[in-house]
């Protein structure tokens, strides 16, 4: 199999990349690297480096036959799409739109997307279901459901797309260097240097923290099928850690003092209050369960990070 995977220099495309290569498939990655880096793809990936922002980013993709493409490139913070929510469109939706369109003129039969649990706004009580009403609160949430409105229609025209509502990932490999998206990623990345922890808003908001592996499990469970059965689906591991939580955690982990200094400052509008995800459509139709607790997950994570800072 052939995959064209966009944001493969980043923190989720990066990991799947690895691991189709190492499974024997051929991988691509487009990427322009403002958030990712390029020691993350793999040496054996061709690569090309542009933003698919532009409107001409069609022109720079990959030649040959592809089987499928997984579009992970992305601008992913909250914070940035309310700075620059026009950009966040353009990045976001219009550049789905454009590779749709590329997949259907080119006969690749599949498109993966990663979509986001901010789809579905703050109205709903978790475990929330794929087939609730999405009503996003920030930029960012809207670019991601437009993308999925988009998407819907290039599959009237034959187009197999599966989309992921992914909620929040973590793990090796997550940017530590921006402290604008990753909940956990930021945390860390504090309490790495022995600095205060700066939080925004309630430290009983609360995540659905899914680790990177069994991510990458279900996008590449999707993969193998011609079409999936349904074309949307959650993934999370269904289970609420508050904020406070994961400090906890966090600080357990890294065996630090108990009463590492905690600055909370005031929440956003935009900022989703907590939501956890039904997965059991993943769990049936992608015969997917995720594995990893949380606590080992981190361990992982800080484990891995503490290497990158040697």
């Amino acid at each position: 199999m052939r995959v064209l995977i966009t944001g493969g220099a980043g923190f989720i495309g990066s990991a799947l990349a690895h691991r189709l290569i190492a499974e024997g498939h051929q991988v691509s990655v487009v990427d322009n690297l403002s958030t990712g880096k390029q020691a993350n793809i793999p040496e054996e990936a061709e690569f090309v480096e542009y933003d698919l922002a532009k409107a001409d980013c069609l022109e720079h993709l990959p030649s040959g036959k592809f089987d499928a493409l997984c579009h992970l490139a992305a601008q992913s913070s909250g914070p940035a799409s309310i700075e620059m929510p026009y950009y966040d469109l353009q990045v976001n939706a219009a550049s789905t739109l454009l590779l749709s369109r590329w997949c259907l003129k080119n006969n690749v039969s599949r498109f993966l997307y990663a979509s986001s649990m901010t789809v579905y706004g703050n109205k709903h009580a978790s475990p929330v279901s794929e087939n609730a009403i999405c009503e996003p609160i920030a930029y960012y949430g809207v670019s991601k459901l437009a993308s999925e409105h988009l998407l819907r229609l290039a599959s009237l025209e034959g187009l197999n797309v599966t989309s992921f509502r992914m909620f929040s990932v973590y793990g090796p490999g997550q940017n530590l260097g921006n402290l604008k998206q990753g909940m956990a990623s930021i945390f860390m990345a504090y309490l790495l240097r022995g600095e205060e922890v700066p939080v925004t808003g309630s430290l009983e908001r609360f995540r659905d923290f899914i680790y990177i592996d069994d991510v990458v499990d279900a996008w590449m469970n999707a993969l193998q099928m011609k079409q999936t059965p349904a074309p949307i689906y959650n993934l999370g591991k269904g289970k609420a850690t508050t904020v406070r939580e994961l400090l906890k955690t966090l600080i357990d982990v890294m065996k630090l003092d108990t009463h590492h200094p905690i600055k909370e400052l005031q929440g956003s509008a935009f900022d989703q209050f907590g939501l956890t995800a039904n997965i059991s459509l993943a769990e049936k139709d992608l015969n997917w369960k995720p594995k990893m607790n949380l606590y080992d997950g981190l361990s992982e994570m800080v484990a891995w990070a503490k290497k990158e800072i040697v």
